[in-house]
């Protein structure tokens, strides 16, 4: 029979003790760490939400605008294309054939921005699809908030900024294709302010170029 002395019984108690503290100290390292990695994935799962709902703020459309010829734009004159108010584009494209000179100059410019703010677009001329002195091709891709000194994008137009009219040809076409639209917060904002209802300025309200 094997007998335990006061001194044996003392070191288990004492080993025992031991045991439970390191077991508890276990324990409670795995729920901390568990409840950091749940806030960890509850702050990404927010994170990613918010991140949606900025993304849905924007629409995803599909509208276009065909502009053909023949027509004349008189001498320092323009034609108002497309008006996106109170959204503003996010996504879209223009397309033109217009007539050109023999540097493949545009005989028009195509201006965009938000009425009665608007810049001419820096276009990409399309030397497969032109024939410089007669009529040539060009294009280019727009978007609101890209450019800091034209932010926003809502109207699209043709000026003849030249001193003589321009004869567009029943060949010449403008077409401007709109994928991405967003709301004009800042400009339904102003013009709730304002008492006008909601929207911004467009051309047809006695905006100028």
């Amino acid at each position: 029979m094997t007998r335990m002395s006061q001194g044996d019984s003392g070191t288990k108690i004492k080993a025992s003790m031991m045991t439970k503290h390191r077991f508890l100290a276990t324990a409670m390292t795995g729920i901390l760490l568990t409840a950091a990695f749940s806030a960890a994935w509850v702050t990404t799962t927010i994170g990613t939400a918010n991140a949606q709902v900025v993304v849905g703020e924007s629409t995803i459309a599909r509208d276009s605008v065909l502009l053909t010829g023949p027509l004349t734009i008189p001498a320092g004159g323009f034609m108002h294309v497309y008006d996106a108010t109170p959204y503003h584009i996010m996504k879209g494209h223009i397309a033109l054939q217009v007539p050109c000179d023999a540097q493949h100059n545009a005989s028009v410019q195509v201006l965009i921005g938000q009425a009665p703010d608007l810049k001419p677009a820096n276009l990409e001329f399309v030397s497969q699809l032109s024939t410089p002195g007669e009529q040539c091709m060009y294009h280019v891709d727009i978007a609101s908030h890209d450019d800091p000194n034209n932010p926003i994008i809502t109207d699209v137009a043709i000026k003849n900024a030249g001193s003589e009219d321009v004869q567009l040809t029943d060949t010449s076409t403008v077409f401007v294709g709109v994928d991405e639209i967003m709301p004009n917060l800042a400009a339904a904002e102003q013009g709730g302010a304002e008492g006008g209802g909601g929207g911004g300025m467009n051309m047809t309200e006695g905006g100028g170029m």
